[in-house]
């Protein structure tokens, strides 16, 4: 019987043999007695989530479930190849990592590569209600009846990929499993879904410094997708987009970042940030999609260049929910690196809200609360109070009044003490 994996590619193999040379031999004549530390570690397959791929890494093997959980080996620290599969045709391998996409499985790719839109494609469907919006999900028909089909192995580099003998052969055969016709989507509806779950995994706020020939902390705000006829001329949503505040501790000065397309939706996940109103422009790539990571920053305006790294503020990956926002003043004379920042919240299946507001000048505030219907009542240990509206759909009455434009996000105020403010953000749904 043939492998779940044994159609591995040359640049696979190659991957593979590099990691196990990396990792040492079996010990004979090493000079080492001791074995490396194999332990466990799960992440998730998602475009969104995806289920029913078969996954090998070491010894460990499974399918994965409705979140696209799998599990893969980390030796000696070092986290190891994971082969990804559907019945016996081999999708891909990457890394193991919390989150993995289409993007992982094509070395240094980007969304618009050819391969990684036909993956991306292959796996849309599969998707038994054709809506891979809501999870990407084989039948439980299609999962029993899988095994009795022995595929010839796919081309994803094919450019003419919908006609491919393989491709075909596959989805007549699932479609006659689900007694339901399974359409290979477009490519550019493929891709379009793809930066969609790229985007909101990579939404949220980061908050760390930055230093070099001029220091300080920084605030930035990724958004799964945003409306902003003052930034970008239309009214059509825009994804990936970046901001931020920057506060120079050196000069006493706060520095905003205008909003702009920032993700490169790309295999390193790069972003910039856009151009600050003193010239300077940062950009560097989200590692796990938690942290900031080879951050630089240039100013060919004023001068001057330097680094810049900072982490993940709440995002949790278990929530249904991710919201994030700004926070400011209405009165442009209050406006400073204590009065502005973010605010990033999740919101679990139930109802738990958990978060925290990081100022521009980098104070912080952890939040915890309640939602109840529409309503968000949040309070920190340190008096941070919050009362926010939260428009899951983009379709409740002021949505449009507030700057949203009809798309899901929340709204409302902050108080701390006798300072006040307000708060706007974005959100998009993580898990189902």
């Amino acid at each position: 019987m043939k492998s779940l994996f044994w159609n591995t590619t040359r640049s696979q193999a190659l991957m593979l043999a590099l990691i196990i040379t990396g990792c040492g031999g079996s010990g004979e004549g090493g000079g080492s007695s001791s074995e490396p530390e194999v332990t466990i570690a799960s992440g998730r397959f998602v475009d969104s989530a995806v289920a029913g791929l078969s996954y090998r890494s070491g010894s460990v093997a499974g399918v994965t479930d409705a979140l696209g959980t799998f599990e893969y080996e980390v030796l000696g620290g070092v986290p190891q190849l994971v082969l990804f599969a559907f019945n016996n045709v081999e999708i891909g391998a990457t890394q193991g990592r919390d989150i993995v996409t289409p993007l992982d499985l094509v070395t240094d790719s980007s969304i618009n590569a050819l391969e990684v839109q036909n993956i991306a494609r292959f796996l849309q469907m599969l998707d038994t209600d054709a809506n891979p919006s809501n999870g990407i999900s084989p039948s439980m028909d299609l999962m029993s009846a899988v095994l009795a089909f022995s595929w010839n192995p796919v081309d994803f580099y094919d450019a003419d990929f919908s006609n491919q003998s393989a491709v075909t052969q596959i989805i007549a055969d699932v479609s006659s499993v689900d007694t339901q016709p399974h359409i290979l989507p477009s490519a550019a509806e493929a891709t379009q879904h793809l930066k969609q779950t790229v985007a909101c995994h990579s939404s949220g706020i980061f908050s760390g410094h930055f230093s070099g020939a001029d220091a300080g902390h920084f605030v930035l705000w990724i958004q799964h997708q945003r409306v902003d006829p003052a930034s970008f001329g239309d009214t059509e949503p825009h994804l990936g987009v970046t901001s931020a505040y920057v506060y120079s501790s050196v000069q006493n000065r706060l520095i905003g970042v205008s909003p702009q397309e920032g993700l490169s939706f790309n295999s390193s996940n790069g972003f910039v940030a856009g151009r600050a109103n003193n010239g300077a422009e940062f950009s560097g790539s989200l590692t796990n999609y938690n942290a900031i990571n080879d951050g630089t920053w240039r100013n060919d305006v004023e001068g001057g260049q330097g680094a810049f790294s900072g982490t993940r503020v709440a995002g949790d990956t278990t929530a249904v929910y991710r919201l994030s926002g700004a926070v400011g003043v209405l009165n442009p004379v209050e406006i400073s690196a204590d009065s502005t920042g973010a605010i990033a919240l999740d919101v679990f299946a139930d109802n738990r809200v958990a978060g925290e507001m990081v100022t521009s000048r980098g104070d912080r505030y952890p939040v915890a609360g309640e939602l109840q219907g529409d309503a968000i009542s949040v309070i920190s240990s340190t008096g941070m109070a919050l009362s926010l509206v939260f428009d899951a759909s983009g379709t409740h009455g002021d949505n449009h009044d507030v700057g949203l434009f009809g798309l899901p996000g929340f709204w409302g105020s902050w108080q701390l003490g006798s300072d006040a403010g307000v708060v706007i953000g974005s959100s998009c749904r993580l898990n189902q």
